[in-house]
């Protein structure tokens, strides 16, 4: 049963007392800020439970008096952080599992954050049930905030066996690179978006061409293709090769223009790489605002993340990560 709540639009927080989710909630007040939005703090913990041969129930009632008033104390310092920012805020307290408490908050919030660790609760198992809970189940998106992220944090590019293929400036990249890895790419100060098959129907897209034009940031749109031949299964010529290059950056060519036509004041760049799409995400994170990947898709690495890719991105991001859920078609 959902929990009645002051404003069914907030952002939701789970606060545990870790410096991972006062990160997660310094970022959720710049975002309330912004968007003129309400935040709604949710605690969460769980009440032991034992289990005997000897007895005929698995449940021993317990004080849980001194593990309330811990999560009572950390909610109570999280709302005096977002008042003095003069954003709204109500507090919440729920017994039950971290994931089920969150996905059902999920219900009534129009954005949920944590951070990616933390001490139990939300941010201490995000990275490990609720990994695949939140992305899959969540009504809302969802942003994790890395450890020890920080606004004002020096990031770098690192290297990466990611290569560029085209830009949205026109230039072709397949034939000049021989290194086994480069220097990523800076996205410094801008929003990137990973794009699958989905294209310009994704909502990924759209919740990062809105995130972008509120922060009045420049927007990234990512493709990552495959080229690499690892059998005898598939040999393509090379006419067939750059007819799959060329489906590729037209895919991102037609949803860059897409959202300059929503957007016509959002500076707005697309770039299509080779390499394998974990990897692309997270050499990305290595400088991005915020990157935003899709839960699920029609194929491409957004069909993939509920598994091995969100396990791989989420772990190793460097920046906030917003997961949008994208429903498939039945």
């Amino acid at each position: 049963m959902t929990t009645e709540v002051a404003d069914p639009e907030a952002i939701i927080v789970g606060i545990d007392g870790s410096s991972a989710s006062r990160n997660a909630l310094m970022w959720a007040i710049d975002e309330a800020r912004a968007q003129k939005k309400s935040i709604r703090l949710v605690g969460a913990y769980t009440v032991p439970s034992v289990a005997s041969a000897t007895v005929d129930v698995s449940y021993v009632p317990v004080d849980d008096s001194a593990v309330r008033a811990a999560v009572s104390d950390s909610l109570r310092e999280a709302a005096s952080l977002v008042k003095e920012a003069g954003v709204e805020v109500e507090a919440i307290i729920e017994i039950g599992d971290a994931a089920g408490v969150l996905v059902e908050e999920s219900k009534q919030g129009s954005l949920a954050v944590v951070g990616s660790r933390g001490r139990g609760g939300f941010a201490g198992r995000l990275l490990g049930t609720v990994s695949s809970a939140l992305p899959a189940h969540s009504h809302c998106p969802t942003v994790v905030i890395p450890v020890g992220w920080s606004n004002d944090s020096k990031r770098t590019p690192e290297q990466t066996a990611s290569r560029p293929i085209r830009n949205a400036g026109g230039d072709s990249f397949e034939d000049t690179i021989e290194a086994d890895t480069v220097t990523g790419p800076d996205y410094t100060g801008q929003v990137v978006v990973g794009i699958d098959a989905l294209g310009a129907e994704s909502q990924a897209l759209w919740q990062a061409a809105e995130l972008a034009n509120r922060r009045g940031s420049s927007l990234v749109l990512l493709g990552v293709i495959t080229t690499t031949v690892v059998g005898p299964e598939w040999l393509p010529s090379t006419g067939d090769m750059k007819r799959y290059v060329d489906k590729g950056a037209d895919k991102l060519a037609i949803a860059a223009q897409a959202v300059r036509e929503k957007y016509p004041d959002l500076d707005v760049s697309w770039s299509l790489y080779d390499g394998q799409p974990a990897e692309a995400l997270v050499r990305a994170s290595d400088t991005a605002s915020v990157l935003v990947i899709g839960s699920r898709g029609r194929g491409g690495f957004a069909g993939l993340l509920l598994g091995s890719t969100s396990q791989s991105v989420l772990p190793y991001s460097r920046c906030p990560t917003m997961v949008v859920r994208v429903k498939r078609e039945s």
